[in-house]
């Protein structure tokens, strides 16, 4: 039977310019440049899962920087280089084990379908959202692709000061990325936490419950890895318990003035001499980190 075809096409949510990320990339010298070639890495990995390497019967060839020069056309070695370094350490693309490149979150930004007749016209049904009458009645119905609709069943009920507590159905939960915080935790920290710790998952879903997003998950590892991370006696409180528990909004308004890619200016700043002062006097104990 011959293999049907199919469409891939990427996703870009209607913020996609105003993320951290790509906001910093934009300030570079040549951040246009950096964002065109990030999507059109994505175009190119589209159906090949994300992965940056091209398979030739059983054997993996990773990507380097002269094939994506070749492939995209439009940008220098050095400018491919620079990119990808500055991709690694802003969690857009991180290394899998073969030492193979992969889009992260790419699940979330690609989409697919078939070019069979039914995918076709479920496609046109989407975009014309056409409303029939049932025959024999005059009662109208509304045709959909109820494969994408998404309802939140969570139950609303009132504590005893009379503020409403949101509980969370499985459908509801099953919405909170566990796995990409964790995902991006590892990156950014180089650390093996796992996103199926219980624990762990009752920290996010916490957060999660009281309104903050994957983006704000995100802002504070990136403001306790800048802080920490350099610091002998702090980096090993960059850790879900620390980072996700009750401090996590203090952590999320937190203005760091230092680039965490540059230990120097980090040094510079005096912000390191005054942490450690601050531990050698015994200011900073483990309960007030906690």
């Amino acid at each position: 039977m011959k293999e049907q075809k199919r469409y891939y096409w990427i996703k870009l949510k209607t913020d996609f310019f105003n993320q951290e990320t790509i906001d910093f990339l934009l300030s570079q010298e040549n951040g246009c440049q950096y964002i065109v070639l990030y999507q059109m890495l994505c175009l190119n990995t589209a159906n090949n899962n994300g992965e940056m390497a091209t398979r030739i019967g059983e054997m993996i060839v990773p990507y380097d920087i002269n094939k994506i020069v070749r492939d995209t056309k439009y940008f220098t070695f050095d400018t491919v280089a620079v990119a990808l370094e500055l991709f690694k350490k802003l969690g857009l693309i991180y290394l899998e084990e073969g030492q193979i490149l992969k889009i992260a979150n790419f699940e979330r930004m690609i989409g697919s379908e078939s070019a069979s007749r039914d995918a076709i016209k479920k496609r046109e049904q989407r975009l014309k959202k056409k409303i029939g009458t049932e025959k024999g009645t005059n009662c109208p119905i509304e045709y959909r692709d109820k494969s994408i609709e998404i309802r939140d069943k969570s139950i609303e009920i009132r504590d005893k000061e009379g503020d409403i507590k949101i509980i969370p159905s499985e459908e509801s939960e099953a919405n909170i990325p566990y796995k990409d915080i964790i995902d991006y935790l590892n990156i950014k920290a180089e650390t093996n936490y796992k996103s199926s710790t219980k624990k762990t998952k009752d920290l996010i879903k916490s957060r999660f419950n009281e309104g903050f997003t994957l983006e704000e998950f995100k802002k504070v590892i990136d403001n306790k890895v800048r802080e920490w991370k350099y610091n002998a006696d702090m980096c090993k409180y960059i850790r879900p318990e620390t980072l996700f528990g009750t401090k996590f909004e203090s952590y999320l308004n937190q203005k760091i003035n230092f680039d965490d890619s540059k230990m120097d200016d980090f040094v510079e700043s005096g912000y390191y001499d005054w942490i450690n002062e601050a531990i050698d006097s015994d200011w900073l104990s483990d309960e007030q980190v906690n």
